[in-house]
């Protein structure tokens, strides 16, 4: 990165990490672009007190992270990909699936992501379960959500979908406490960030049936070669929420409209 970046004033960032001793070796770096909602990966302070402008998608991301949401849920629920493999490997084994229809669905955290995901889902009949620090009430209202406290999102729901940012009161929020008040046929979804949830508590959690499932897309490190890959009740990703391509064009031109921005130069 060092190398890369020694003479920009500008860069789009991704999820690597930018340490402040890296920044203070970036002599003419102005405008930091992020490519993603997300900004755990740089040092705030530091960066806002060496005056260098910070910039985020802020449209593009939500509608492709909400409908993949949806698709590990029916992922999940409809065994999808669990009966595919066996279809594969030359095993034709019919097994049950659920029904959304009828389920609780929580939803942790409900920025511009969580919102959206509690859209798409107002078509399906289910009960909505919402929990916030800053809960929009009008908005959860319209939707016929109830903004509920985090131990009753737990207890209730069929499915617990995860869209936090990471910060010290996130991190390791869904430990094997939290797991152990779920329901024992629920299953988690998280595409936010990995650190949220205790990766080996999940591991366990997982193995021994405290919780039905799970779908992943976000990991504490990336590229993932952990003990997820071994529990057989999990759908993993790697890392591709945002990876629609309609969604990703949209981002990279706002990306780069915003160094422009930045470094005042006219588009």
């Amino acid at each position: 990165m060092l190398e890369n970046l020694s003479g920009c004033s500008g860069v789009i960032a991704g999820t690597e990490l930018y340490t402040i001793d890296l920044l203070k070796k970036l002599k003419k770096l102005k405008v930091i672009s992020r490519l993603g909602v997300g900004i755990d990966n740089l040092p705030i302070d530091y960066i806002n007190e060496n005056g260098i402008k910070i910039y985020r998608s802020s449209k593009y991301l939500s509608e492709s992270v909400a409908e993949l949401t949806i698709g590990l849920i029916f992922n999940l629920l409809k065994k999808i990909t669990f009966l595919n493999n066996k279809l594969k490997r030359g095993v034709w084994e019919k097994d049950y699936g659920n029904l959304l229809s009828g389920k609780t669905v929580g939803i942790v955290g409900m920025g511009n992501i969580g919102k959206k995901l509690a859209k798409m889902l107002k078509g399906f009949e289910i009960r909505l379960l919402a929990n916030d620090l800053n809960p929009d009430v009008k908005y959860l209202k319209n939707l016929n959500a109830e903004f509920v406290s985090f131990d009753y999102l737990l207890r209730e729901s069929d499915v617990v979908s995860i869209h936090l940012s990471l910060n010290e009161k996130t991190k390791n929020l869904f430990t094997y406490n939290e797991f152990k008040k779920m329901k024992k046929n629920s299953i988690l979804i998280n595409v936010s960030r990995g650190e949220i949830v205790n990766e080996n508590d999940l591991v366990r959690s997982l193995n021994n049936k405290i919780i039905n499932g799970a779908g992943v897309d976000v990991y504490t490190n990336e590229p993932y070669d952990g003990p997820l890959v071994n529990c057989e009740n999990i759908i993993m990703t790697p890392h591709i929420a945002s990876y629609s391509r309609e969604s990703r064009l949209e981002m990279e031109i706002e990306a780069v409209k915003n160094i422009l921005r930045g470094l005042d130069i006219e588009e």
